[in-house]
């Protein structure tokens, strides 16, 4: 695998559900596997939080809340992580950082993708 995590920077809209797919491949292009992993998707207002800073929102592959949940795929090595409407209402217009884990928690622990989330309020429907 290359260097982690991949970075990317995300725009969202405050209150609107948010839905991303990652495909996770090695370093030869095959796909990733997955099975038995478990990943955590957390946004937080300041990067050097540490996991004592509970985040602002946080969604993960073993339980579906209010605030979202996250789907992972073994056969296509995808991660679908959705922040539901409720989840994405607890953020404001600012700049947030957020983290996908994968085995968060553990030893092993990896952060997959990483970066910068911009979020804008937008007009009610």
């Amino acid at each position: 695998m290359s260097s982690l995590p991949n970075l990317l920077s995300l725009s969202v809209a405050v209150g609107s559900q948010f839905s991303e797919s990652f495909v996770f491949q090695n370093e030869d292009k095959s796909l990733m596997n997955l099975t038995g992993k478990i990943f955590e998707f957390s946004i937080r207002t300041d990067p050097i939080q540490t996991s004592a800073t509970a985040p602002v929102v946080s969604v993960n592959s073993t339980s579906s809340t209010a605030n979202g949940t996250i789907t992972v795929n073994t056969f296509t090595a995808t991660v679908t992580v959705t922040v539901t409407a409720t989840g994405m209402a607890l953020l404001s217009q600012r700049q947030f950082f957020y983290t996908l884990w994968m085995d968060e928690g553990l030893a092993d622990a990896t952060a997959m993708v990483s970066g910068s989330m911009f979020a804008s309020n937008v007009s009610a429907p």
